[in-house]
């Protein structure tokens, strides 16, 4: 038994349960650990499915109840994340210093972890934002029209110059001119 549950090492406090046990200390510091890496797995699969869900117009975003439609795998991934995220509320609510130094870590580590495995988007916004203002060119309201017939005037004068103007990623001081 501790004095001070705060920076105790042998027992944890979960709901209103004193679990007793060096073992059992370890285990849930584990567990801490697993949790918040999975939460920042979660975060980044779900941010993807918001992303690819909302450039779908609403009636092709499919149902809340079909997994294997992007709005279903939206709502999946929130399902997930809500669970995840009540364990790790009932693990920090025992005011333990250890508990909070892993979800920390495990913090740190699931970001770095997740980030550096995820896949690219492999949404192409710009072109298939291109392609949409070709479709609705001829059969929008008359001032989307002169917009979309605009932007690709300018896009068009753009690629005209593309063969006469080296690309550059960088600017050079002569480029910059306030």
């Amino acid at each position: 038994m501790c004095d001070d549950t705060f920076t105790c090492a042998t027992e944890v406090h979960i709901l209103n349960y004193r679990v007793e046990g060096a073992g059992y200390f370890l285990l849930m510091l584990f567990i801490a650990l697993i949790l918040q890496i999975a939460a920042n797995f979660i975060w980044i699969q779900s941010s993807q499915s918001t992303r690819e869900l909302l450039q779908k117009p609403r009636l092709e975003r499919g149902s809340a109840f079909d997994f294997s439609t992007l709005m279903g795998k939206n709502v999946m991934w929130t399902i997930i994340s809500t669970i995840v995220w009540i364990a790790r509320i009932i693990l920090v609510m025992g005011s333990n210093l250890y508990i909070f130094i892993i979800v920390l870590v495990g913090n740190v580590v699931g970001i770095v972890w997740t980030s550096s495995r995820q896949k690219r988007d492999h949404i192409d916004y710009l072109a298939d934002d291109i392609f949409t203002m070709i479709r609705r060119k001829n059969t929008c309201d008359p001032t989307t029209k002169e917009k979309i017939t605009r932007a690709l005037k300018a896009l068009k004068a753009e690629l005209r110059s593309v063969d006469r103007i080296p690309y550059s990623d960088t600017e050079l001081p002569g480029q910059i001119a306030f």
